[in-house]
This record gives structure tokens, sequence and C-alpha cells, in this order.
């Protein structure tokens, strides 16, 4: 489906219409300019890929119905790449989801650390998620991550039982000498604070099994972090895909 992506959370079946969300509605009529009888491939975020026909826009274009032509369901990748992460200030955050949601990020946990600084006002999941739709629509990602609430590192290790840790730690062994369990369905990514995860964090951690991964010989923002981590974690998934039998 090679037609213009947007995200309609209730898809329905073949021959059926689907009215889009008005935010996804201006940006078709707007935007994007698109007009009756063009072609749509909209997206539910739970892998449902639909390619769809406008049939109507209203005259402020806040309102498109369109057909849905063909359905297509793809399966979630695996392992299943979840991303814990502290906060980085300002828009620093929007290019961290921006970049791991392309890099096939499935779920991100905001971390509340011991020497966490930033902290999210009453707007922010919100808005997490829609630049994790936008991501998902630039990328053509069918998967829409999952946006979790504030949690301490405890926390998240225990929403998350059975998951391989992989923790950004300078004092950590090389990114090119990680290993994981090929058996495992997730893989687990921590990045700490700009003053890194405590003493008390990082034992903690270490007897939940988590490996301590050095990732650059220079010291990194938490975004560079994240993706760095991410981006191996993708590469991971792609060499166990290939190797497996």
């Amino acid at each position: 489906m090679s037609d213009p992506m947007f995200y309609c959370p209730e898809l329905t079946g073949v021959g059926d219409t689907v009215t889009l969300q008005e935010s996804e509605a201006r940006h078709v009529a707007g935007s994007r300019r698109l007009k009756i009888g063009d072609g749509l491939c909209l997206f539910n975020g739970r892998g449902t890929l639909d390619r769809a026909t406008i049939e109507n826009i209203d005259r402020r274009g806040k309102t498109i119905v369109a057909k849905v032509e063909e359905c297509q369901v793809v399966p979630a990748p695996t392992p299943r790449i979840e991303l814990a992460c502290a906060l980085p200030k300002g828009e620093r955050l929007a290019i961290l989801l921006d970049m791991t949601t392309q890099l096939g990020m499935a779920a991100f946990r905001p971390l509340e650390c011991e020497r966490s600084v930033v902290r999210p006002g009453s707007t922010a999941h919100a808005r997490w998620q829609r630049i994790c739709a936008e991501a998902c629509k630039q990328s053509r990602r069918p998967h829409l991550p999952i946006v979790y609430s504030l949690a301490t590192p405890a926390q998240v290790l225990a929403d998350t039982n059975g998951c391989d840790i992989w923790v950004a730690e300078s004092t950590g062994v090389k990114i090119t000498d990680v290993k994981a369990d090929r058996a495992s369905s997730c893989l687990l990514l921590m990045v700490g604070p700009e003053g890194g995860f405590s003493e008390n964090e990082l034992a903690y951690l270490l007897r939940a099994g988590g490996q301590m991964i050095n990732l650059s010989e220079s010291i990194l923002r938490i975004e560079t972090a994240a993706v760095a981590l991410l981006s191996h974690a993708a590469n991971y998934r792609q060499w166990q895909k290939a190797t497996t039998p």
C-alpha cells in the first residue's frame, strides 16, 4: 500500500465506511490536498492496514468519510522492544519519541529516577501519543507504541517481568559484546537521567538481571543514548530473524 498513511483507531471490514478524526481529516484535505476518489492507507495502531477511497469531504475539510477496499493485518515484530527512559528537557523529548518510534519501539515508559529533573505536565501524555502517531505515519509503521505513565525503575521492572534488560551505563560492556536470550519475547531498554542512575538504582537493576551497556566513549545525552540503544536492539532483532531456522 503506497497511498499516504493516516491514523484511524476504529477500522472496520472491507466494504464498510470509516470517518476520520478531525485532526487527520485536516491533514488529508489540508496539507495533502486529497480529493474525493483519492486513495488512503489507514492504520489503527494495532497492526491493521486498510486501503480506502475517499467518498466524502465536508466543505471545511473537518469530516472525511472513506470506504475500505482492502484489509491487511501485519503481525507485531518480535522480540518486543520497550524503552524505559528518563525525560530530557524541552523539544529533545519529541526528537527521542520520533526517532525511537521509527526504529520500532513498541512501548515508551517514562522513568522517574532519583536524579530526574524533568517531570511531565498534565497534557504531556496526549502530546507524546500524537508524536508517536506522526512518526508511524512517516515511517509507515502499522503498530503504534503504547505510552505509559511515569514510573520508577522498580515499578517498570514489576510490570515487565520476563524481559531481557539492557541498561545504558558507561561502566558496562561494549555494545558490540551485548548478548540476549534468543528465547526472550521482550527487550527492555533503560536510559537514566543526565546524571545517570543512582548507585541504589544500578544495584537494583543488576540484581534484576540487567546488562550494563557502554554505548560510547563520549558522554551521551538522554535522547542520543535512547536512539543508540534502540538502534542496536532493532539490529539485533533483524539478525535474530535472519538466523532463526
